[in-house]
């Protein structure tokens, strides 16, 4: 939680605009939300992005979206200084949930997409526990011994996630970054479903050291063209 904090900070010291951080569940956004308030790293990020959450209620989501907005219009959006040294603002959302599904963040509201973990959906879940019953019983394995199960269950996890990264990046001449913060990410079988535009251009890095300075990097040679 600590190592994901100091993370996000730094990307709120690069990212110019809007960021949108997506987490498996409610749950996991509550926890790590309730930590970083606690080790006092919710207040240093606020001090560079106004920290926004995505609500339950959807009657809430159009004012959350609207204060969100307006904080990057006056705030850094265009990669300016705003009021107080706040360079725009973050989105704590959840994967699944109402910004995830519908939801466009481009140009400015969403420079930075990152994704927190892989959100594999409840295996619990009787619905779901049947379906890969029937499917198991029903098809061959894959050609690596996989069964058509788990197959559909990772496949339902890598939808969640193309869907939700899949929010920036709206047009021709729009511009982002996506951070998957999960070491899984680089496995081929992950990888391999991801989009073609973002597995072909795919940095694996060790240490946050060399990823921030590809991301400064990138939205310094952005800034200059503009």
């Amino acid at each position: 939680m600590d190592e994901l904090g100091r993370a996000i900070l730094n990307l709120c010291n690069v990212v110019p605009g809007g960021v949108v951080c997506f987490f498996p569940s409610y749950e996991y956004e509550k926890r790590i939300y309730t930590h970083w308030t606690t080790t006092g790293c919710l207040d240093k990020i606020n001090s560079k992005k106004k920290v926004f959450r995505e609500p339950k209620m959807a009657s809430q989501v159009e004012t959350i979206l609207t204060q969100y907005s307006r904080c990057i219009e006056f705030n850094g959006g265009g990669g300016g200084g705003g009021v107080g040294g706040l360079s725009g603002a973050l989105l704590l959302s959840v994967v699944g949930g109402k910004l995830s599904e519908g939801i466009n963040f481009s140009d400015d509201m969403g420079r930075c997409v990152v994704m927190v973990g892989l959100p594999y959906p409840n295996i619990k879940s009787p619905e779901l526990a049947e379906k890969m019953r029937y499917l198991n019983s029903t098809l061959p394995r894959d050609p690596d011994g996989k069964l058509p199960g788990q197959i559909h269950y990772e496949n339902l996890c890598m939808k969640a996630v193309n869907q939700s990264i899949g929010r920036s990046i709206r047009h021709a001449r729009d511009y982002a970054c996506i951070v998957l913060a999960d070491q899984r990410y680089s496995r081929p079988s992950v990888r391999s479903k991801l989009p073609q535009w973002i597995s072909s251009q795919l940095v694996v890095c060790e240490s946050f050291g060399p990823a921030f300075s590809s991301l400064r990097k990138f939205f310094n040679e952005k800034k200059k063209k503009t």
